[in-house]
C-alpha cells in the first residue's frame, strides 16, 4: 500500500517521539555520580532495558511509576550501590520531564491532517494528559503497551477501522514480528537492519512527512 492509501498510524510513544533514552540517562545521573569513573551511555541504557524487562511482567501490580522505582533500586544494586525510596520515586517521576524529538510536534501536526494518529506506550493516567497536548493527540487515542489494537477486533469496529487501515510507526528495537503494514524509524542511535523487512525503513518523523509529501505527488 502507498502512504496516503493508510487512515491511520500507531506510532511508538518512546524512542519515536519521546527521546526516552536522554531522559533515562539525565535521570540516572546521580546514581551514576555515586558509582564514579566514566559510565558508557550504551552498556548503562542496555543494563537499565534488561532490568526493565525483567520486571515487566509486574507491570499490572507495579503501574509505570513503581517499575521505573523498582528498576532504579535494582540498578543501584547491581552496581553495588544503595537508593532510597525517594530517589527510587524521583527517578520514576522524571518521565514528565523526558523531551520530545525536535521533528515530533511538527511532524504530528502535518500528519493529523491526513491520519487519524494513535500513539502507543506506557504512562501512568496523570501523565498522559499532559504527553497528549504535547503530541497533539485526543487522550483516547493513547494506548497502552498491554493492549494491541490490531488483535481486539471489538475496538476495530468500534473505530471504523481494519487492520489494513494501520500504519505501525516502530522502532527495530521494539522487538515485533514484523509484518506487514510497518515503518521502521531507525534513528541516529538504532541500527537499520538489512535487508529491512518493513514496508517502510526511514530515519525519522520528518522522512515519514517527506515520503508522505511525495507521495502526494505522485
Amino acid at each position: 500500500m502507498g502512504l496516503t492509501e493508510y487512515r491511520a498510524l500507531l506510532i511508538d510513544c518512546d524512542e519515536v517521539l519521546v527521546d526516552r533514552d536522554s531522559g533515562v540517562w539525565a535521570a540516572l545521573q546521580p546514581l551514576l555520580d555515586s558509582r564514579g569513573g566514566h559510565p558508557d551511555k550504551e552498556q548503562v541504557l542496555a543494563e537499565y532495558s534488561e532490568v526493565v524487562r525483567a520486571l515487566y511482567p509486574r507491570f499490572g501490580e507495579l503501574g509505570f511509576s513503581g517499575l521505573l522505582c523498582f528498576a532504579h533500586r535494582r540498578l543501584a544494586e547491581c552496581w553495588g550501590l544503595k537508593a532510597s525510596w525517594e530517589e527510587g520515586m524521583s527517578f520514576a517521576r522524571s518521565v514528565a520531564n523526558w523531551s520530545l524529538f525536535e521533528d515530533a510536534p511538527g511532524a504530528m501536526l502535518y500528519l493529523r491532517k491526513f491520519y487519524r494518529l494513535l500513539v502507543q506506550g506506557d504512562r501512568d493516567v496523570e501523565d498522559r494528559s499532559l504527553l497528549c497536548e504535547r503530541l497533539g493527540i485526543m487522550p483516547d487515542d493513547f494506548i497502552s503497551l498491554a493492549s494491541d489494537p490490531l488483535q481486539d477486533q471489538d475496538w476495530l469496529k468500534a473505530n471504523g477501522l481494519e487492520v489494513g487501515d494501520i500504519l505501525q510507526v516502530t522502532r527495530p528495537s521494539a522487538g515485533r514480528r514484523l509484518a506487514a503494514n510497518v515503518c521502521l524509524i531507525c534513528r541516529a542511535r538504532e541500527k537499520k537492519p538489512s535487508p529491512c523487512a518493513a514496508d517502510y525503513c526511514i530515519n525519522s518523523m520528518a522522512d515519514l512527512v517527506a515520503q508522505h509529501q511525495l507521495s502526494l505527488r505522485r
